[in-house]
């Protein structure tokens, strides 16, 4: 089987706690770079760069990834040198993913409900923790796992500042690269950006003059989404189906979350590593199969080959073989070791509660929990009986009960919403946001009361709106790539496939083509792609 190797980790110094609380004080002049910031729901969301967090274990190489890592360990790198994987412990990461410091990617466990995983330190702490610790008093800030962590709301009339995370009065935008037509100010406000003069058109999305240039949807080359008819007017191209959305006018596949990209997956579904939730992470290319959460090309491997002896088992690309039964009174799996024949003994319970499989296709009665305890996990849990004992400013909606069940905290009255004004479970007054108070540059984008914003488009042409920022495109050439799908895509959010190549090579990951040398007798190893060739013995003479 060829197997392309995985992107390598690339790793930066971890944040110890205690410095990031320091740090806290002078959060953003800690950080060597203007924070960035994208939507999520309907907050402004702070990553690891703004907050002065180093972030979770992400993919290296492609433009716009960055990796983190929580300690020294690298990879053995090209020296030969043998590496050993660190764990855990030695990482002190209490959940989330982190690198093993081979290559590898640790799991370290989930955060209980009602908590979160802190980026760089991986700790289980309150979302309020996160968020005093980092310094910001509204907005969102991401946890180790990409999921936005609400850090508040401003009062009104003022606004949150996508630089600092603080509360702030509202600054209106200026025409500025506009020459013509009417804008949103950013603050509830309209920008009047004039006429063009005789004989031009006012671009109604860029608001730039130009001369009337007629287009189409088809002449554009655009599947979806919104663009100028080049006259004045705007061309309604359609919309994107099958789970796929709108980039630069084309259907692609959404970008992977970030916790794929944390484990290192590019396929399938895995589990979060702060939550335990489900995560799907995408397919892949034709001609591709996705083998433990990664897209390989690879050749089938026979139930010999596998040590498979009884059942069904995949061939490593994508089919199912069937490997053939067991003889009485051996049963496949039986002893514990899947495909292989044995015969099975039953375990006892090691839980506390519950049913149990005894292993051998029979159920265990494992006991009962006793008064108003259940039996969560195997374990009897005393769950919750009201919101205030989880959330003393609980008003509505749902908390969890810590025992895999939810509490009703109850509706809002007349002209409140629950968490209308961005805190979970409050009663509070709406407060719509604009594309200023959200950071946005572009695109639409709810204003989190039912309403659509829309925050305009990309004044630099050939520029794409990316999650709500003006982002230039990268292309197969200017990452040197000349096949296979970049594994950062476009660096602006969208898919990138750089084609296939000629007849008899295979793609690399690194993105170049290479011709596998082929077998003669006695002479198997490396085919020279990443392969490894399995020749015939030479007869005898």
């Amino acid at each position: 089987m060829i197997e392309f190797p995985s992107r390598r980790i690339d790793l930066t110094r971890r944040l110890a706690w205690s410095a990031l609380v320091s740090c806290a004080a002078a959060l953003f002049a800690c950080s060597s770079k203007p924070p960035s910031s994208t939507l999520l729901g309907d907050g402004q969301v702070f990553r690891s760069a703004d907050a002065g967090l180093d972030g979770s274990l992400g993919g290296a190489g492609g433009s716009g990834g960055s990796g983190f890592d929580l300690g020294e360990g690298g990879s053995s790198g090209s020296s030969g040198a043998q590496c050993t994987p660190r764990t855990c412990v030695d990482a002190n990461a209490h959940c989330g993913s982190v690198s093993d410091g081979c290559g590898g990617v640790l799991t370290c466990g989930t955060c209980t409900a009602g908590s979160v995983c802190t980026q760089g330190t991986h700790e289980c702490v309150a979302p309020s923790d996160v968020c005093v610790a980092a310094s910001l008093e509204c907005g969102l800030l991401l946890d180790a796992c990409g999921v936005g962590v609400p850090c508040g709301a401003c009062p009104n009339g003022d606004v949150c500042s996508g630089r600092t995370g603080q509360c702030g009065a509202c600054e209106p935008v200026t025409c500025g690269e506009r020459s013509c037509g009417s804008a949103p100010d950013g603050c509830n406000g309209t920008l009047d950006c004039g006429a063009c003069p005789d004989g031009q058109a006012c671009d109604p999305l860029s608001h730039v003059c130009g001369a009337c240039v007629p287009t189409s949807c088809a002449a554009a080359n655009a599947e979806c989404g919104s663009r100028s008819d080049g006259c004045g007017g705007v061309l309604e191209c359609g919309a994107c189906t099958g789970g796929l959305t709108c980039r630069a006018g084309q259907c692609v596949a959404p970008p992977p979350p970030i916790e794929c990209q944390n484990q290192n997956a590019t396929c399938g579904a895995i589990q979060s590593s702060c939550t335990g939730e489900r995560v799907e992470c995408g397919g892949c290319l034709a001609g591709e199969s996705c083998v433990d959460n990664r897209c390989r090309a690879c050749y089938p491997r026979s139930c010999q080959e596998l040590g498979a002896a009884c059942g069904s088992i995949g061939d490593g690309c994508g089919g199912t073989l069937n490997c053939g039964t067991c003889p009485d009174p051996a049963t496949c799996g039986g002893a514990g070791t899947a495909n292989v024949c044995g015969i099975c003994v039953p375990h006892a319970c090691d839980v506390s509660c519950g049913e149990q499989s005894n292993g051998c296709g029979g159920i265990l009665e494992c006991g009962t929990c006793s008064g108003s305890d259940t039996c969560y996990n195997g374990a009897c849990c005393t769950p919750a009986t009201t919101c205030a004992a989880v959330n003393a400013s609980a008003q509505c909606g749902t908390v969890p009960d810590g025992c895999g069940g939810t509490l009703d905290c109850g509706g809002c009255g007349s002209g409140l919403t629950c968490a209308g004004a961005g805190t979970a479970n409050v009663c509070e007054v709406c407060q719509p946001r604009t594309c200023q108070t959200l950071g946005l540059q572009c695109g639409p984008a709810s204003d989190g009361c039912g309403a659509i914003l829309d925050c305009g488009v990309c004044p630099t042409q050939g520029d794409v709106c990316n999650s709500g920022s003006c982002c230039a495109p990268q292309s197969c050439a200017d990452l040197g790539r000349s096949c296979g799908a970049a594994p950062g895509g476009n660096a602006c959010g969208g898919a990138l496939d750089c084609g296939p190549c000629g007849t008899g090579e295979v793609c690399l990951a690194s993105g170049s083509c290479c011709a596998p040398r082929t077998c003669t007798c006695d002479d198997s190893g490396p085919d020279g792609c990443g392969g490894q060739l399995d020749c015939p013995i030479c007869p005898p003479h």
